[in-house]
């Protein structure tokens, strides 16, 4: 794979990642779920348990948006793709966000989290996700 086109597929990914990003802080489930390839989709919760297909993500993605007043920040740092080939990207992220939730009990989080996207039909989505959360 020649440089130029890792380059692309960096940003193309970066990009995606950053749509998913602005879905999260809109809590847009429907708009979060546009990043996901619905059909290979398996991952990691962070507590311990896999989703073995999007089901599980599905259910739980707009239960927790709908708990949420704001994002008051969601922070990524030290995010890196890595281009496995012109289809496969590895994206990893370290996260802090604190959120109001309409209970009114403010929330911060941190962790971390890897990413596996796949382009078909030119287009990145998510078909992996893991998650680590170290604010306990």
């Amino acid at each position: 794979m020649r440089a130029t086109d890792k380059t692309t597929a960096e940003i193309e990914v970066l990009s995606a990642f950053n749509g998913l990003v602005e879905a999260s802080k809109s809590l847009n489930s429907d708009k979060y779920f546009e990043y996901f390839d619905k059909e290979k989709f398996t991952g990691l919760n962070s507590d311990g348990t896999v989703w073995h297909s999007i089901s599980g993500l599905e259910a739980m993605i707009p239960s927790g948006f709908s708990m949420v007043e704001k994002i008051i920040t969601l922070e990524f740092k030290n995010v890196k793709v890595t281009v496995l080939n012109q289809t496969t990207a590895i994206l990893v992220n370290e996260y802090t966000q604190s959120m109001l939730l309409k209970s009114g009990d403010e929330v911060t989080q941190s962790g971390g989290g890897t990413q596996v996207w796949f382009k078909q039909s030119s287009v990145w989505k998510l078909v992996s996700v893991s998650a680590s959360d170290v604010s306990h």
